[in-house]
């Protein structure tokens, strides 16, 4: 998302492009916050829960297939509990909606190092029969409030489409398995599916035998309340573990080559690393108008600058769309970016080992610039988390690269070496790394300081602390060197190793790829698309998005527009309608995908189907700027295959795909939540080919529009070709 240091007025469109970055300077440390050190040993990093699988009821017969079939109960609450708050040096007490096991009814508000706040993982192996049984308990919405009504009630009268609902109006929901290749109909899937409150639904995963292994997660998707939700809390981490080992004529699961790195306690789920945005606020009492009104901080213009307080014994809730609407909302709230729902955790961790990081920015907003740096004063790390001295002062030792193996849960064909990973909502990154030394080092966001106008947005960068033991210097030192070249060195020397538990017949292939630049050939899960396929492809119908952002009819509209046009005007046909299949696509064909943004930077994500970037090219009228932080995040990028992609202006991508095996009904949005549920959302309908290899008219013929049978409904001019 593209950035500016200074603040410009509530209502410039510039200031709905650029999301600023101005926060509040009236901020200042609890002046009592002196044992921050002793609180952090306190916040041990937690491993999120695994979800249990129901039993099997008592008059099965065991089978060999029982592997294979697994259902599971998830519920929705309200839950209360507490937040870490590094401003006061305690916890703030927050009332969300989260997802839950049975047994689950709230989660620890006294325990700093509590993780029940976290949804739990859900692990998976391909070839798989997956129920999950979603049960929304959270409170009914009341669309007029009676005589004689409850007071809790809230009215949740309807709204406009595309428009923020009223206050507490968010508890219709379902679930959405982000990334997964699966069917996108009946009860798989299906995002175009409402789960009202008092409902309980059973959605059923076929996953296919040959599914991709990787990292993956899950959400609601109900369009309208999926920005409130998900900065509630409502995500979890969903892996597809691989056990299969690649041979002569296939690859196979990466997971096969780093099983030796696994944590021994946990596995595959101890590497999960879920970022998540919680911009809880504290909300004044309003009679007849509640969530209204939270406590926040303005300047003299009326434009909240922020930060959002509680007063003692107030409770933190996510209830009003203002809280996750501005561009600057979550920057503007004081809060911070949670890894395993635990604000500033310690992460125990060994150096001169290799570790998998699993990646997933469940952020509604934010983009989070991952950085891996030493301390070099161990000392000052009290300084840092009390807010004395800045990471500029405390995390200035030797940078640890991170080793990129796979992005969106898709396998690189060749690690990509970053010392900084750029996570924009929607992203996952499964990263290698190796400490070099004992020590201490900080786990931050990298976002230039200078743009950051409080001492708390700086300190917000903060993200977690890395505990690798003691350093002690002594002429026998273990440490190792930590430039790139050594690390490098060190993560391929440690891959070869693992090698050696390779089959036979394609051992030797794997390791000479390895040290080709640490290439992972051998365990891509898609074939990529040629030079060859590409010039054909190029020569045949394309697709297009361009994203806007525009004043139309006196509102501001997220809009998702057809082939770029400088020239088009914004209008209301170009925002989401979901009676409209904007893109018809025939089952087992390929195509490219050309994606622009007019105004603003666009986290692009489609449903089922991944695509693989075959181009990036500047269109800019100035030469481009190779020191911005978009042309950093898109080098490396061509020929990695994906499913969520950032579109920044100036920049024409250009992504192939293949519909493959599933049919039906699904969406593409950007995955800005708030942007979504706005309107920056289009319908995606795969059909079945006829004869001559165009759309089938369907088994009764002549119906067509949304989720009707027959003949897709014909596309605007605006979506599509």
């Amino acid at each position: 998302m593209s950035y500016q240091t200074n603040c410009p007025h509530r209502h410039s469109m510039l200031w709905l492009a650029a999301m600023s970055l101005c926060t509040s300077t009236a901020f200042a440390y609890d002046a009592t916050n002196t044992n921050a050190l002793a609180k952090l040993n306190q916040r041990v990093l937690q491993v999120p829960p695994l979800l249990t699988p129901n039993a099997f009821p008592a008059n099965h017969t065991p089978g060999p297939r029982d592997q294979f079939e697994k259902s599971y109960d998830l519920f929705i609450r309200y839950t209360d509990g507490s937040i870490y708050n590094p401003v006061t040096g305690t916890a703030d007490k927050v009332r969300l909606r989260a997802y839950q096991q049975k047994k689950d009814k709230s989660w620890d508000a006294n325990t700093l190092g509590a993780a029940r706040f976290q949804a739990p993982t859900v692990m998976m192996v391909p070839g798989q029969t997956v129920r999950f049984k979603l049960h929304n308990q959270l409170p009914e919405q009341v669309e007029k409030l009676s005589a004689h009504t409850d007071q809790t009630e809230i009215q949740c009268a309807p709204t406009e489409l595309n428009a923020p609902a009223s206050p507490g109006c968010f508890n219709i929901t379902n679930l959405h398995s982000h990334g997964l290749w699966i069917s996108p109909s009946g009860n798989s899937d299906n995002v175009l599916l409402s789960i009202e409150p008092n409902v309980s639904f059973e959605y059923e995963y076929n996953v296919p035998v040959d599914h991709p292994a990787g990292t993956f997660w899950y959400h609601p998707h109900v369009h309208g309340t999926t920005a409130m939700q998900v900065a509630s809390g409502m995500t979890g981490a969903l892996i597809v573990k691989g056990e299969r080992y690649p041979n002569p004529a296939k690859n196979g699961d990466l997971d096969t080559l780093l099983k030796k790195f696994e944590p021994k306690k946990g596995g595959s789920s101890a590497e999960v690393m879920m970022l998540q945005q919680v911009p809880y606020a504290c909300f004044k009492n309003t009679p007849g108008k509640p969530y209204s009104s939270y406590r926040s901080a303005y300047n003299e213009y009326n434009t909240e600058i922020g930060p959002w307080t509680c007063a003692e014994g107030e409770v933190g809730m996510v209830e009003n769309f203002q809280q996750v609407e501005k561009p600057e909302s979550w920057r503007a709230s004081g809060r911070y970016t949670m890894i395993n729902g635990q604000v500033h955790p310690k992460i125990v961790m060994a150096h001169n080992t290799v570790h998998r990081w699993r990646l997933i920015d469940a952020g509604f907003q934010d983009t989070v610039k991952l950085r891996i740096k030493q301390v070099s004063k161990p000392e000052e790390v009290e300084a840092l988390l009390s807010g004395k001295k800045s990471i500029e002062d405390v995390c200035n030792g030797s940078d640890v690269w991170q080793f990129e193996v796979a992005s969106d849960g898709l396998t690189h064909a060749k690690a990509i070496s970053k010392i900084t990973n750029y996570l924009q909502p929607g992203y996952r990154s499964d990263i290698l790394f190796a400490l070099p030394n004992a020590g201490q080092y900080c786990v931050y966001d990298d976002k230039a300081s200078a743009s950051l106008n409080s001492d708390q947005a700086k300190n917000a960068r903060l993200l977690a602390v890395i505990d690798a033991g003691k350093s002690v210097q002594t002429s026998a030192n273990t440490g190792r060197a930590s430039d790139e070249a050594s690390q490098t060195q060190f993560m391929t020397q440690q891959l070869l190793v693992a090698a050696n538990s390779q089959p036979a017949l394609v051992r030797e292939k794997i390791k000479a790829d390895l040290k080709n630049g640490l290439q992972l050939n051998k365990f891509v899960p898609h074939k990529s698309f040629t030079p060859e396929t590409i010039a054909k492809l190029n020569s045949q119908t394309k697709e297009y998005v361009t994203f806007d952002i525009a004043t139309v009819s006196d509102k501001t509209r997220f809009m998702v527009e057809g082939k770029f046009n400088p020239n088009l005007q914004p209008s209301l046909e170009y925002t989401y309608k979901p009676e409209r299949i904007d893109h018809t696509l025939i089952l087992g064909t390929e195509q490219i995908w050309t994606l622009r943004s007019k105004v603003g930077s666009h986290p692009f994500h489609i449903h089922v189907n991944p695509f693989q970037i075959i181009g990036i090219k500047w269109v800019g009228k100035d030469p481009e700027d190779k020191t911005t932080d978009f042309y950093q995040q898109y080098r490396n990028l061509v020929g990695t295959w994906k499913d969520t992609l950032l579109v920044a202006p100036n920049y024409e991508i250009e992504v192939a795909t293949r519909y493959q095996r599933y049919i039906g009904e699904y969406v593409l949005h950007c995955h800005i939540l708030e942007h979504e549920d706005q309107g920056m959302m289009q319908n995606v309908k795969v059909v079945v080919p006829n004869s001559k290899g165009g759309a089938s008219a369907g088994a009764h013929g002549g119906h067509s529009g949304h989720g009707g049978h027959g003949a897709p409904a014909k596309q605007n001019e605006h979506a599509g070709h």
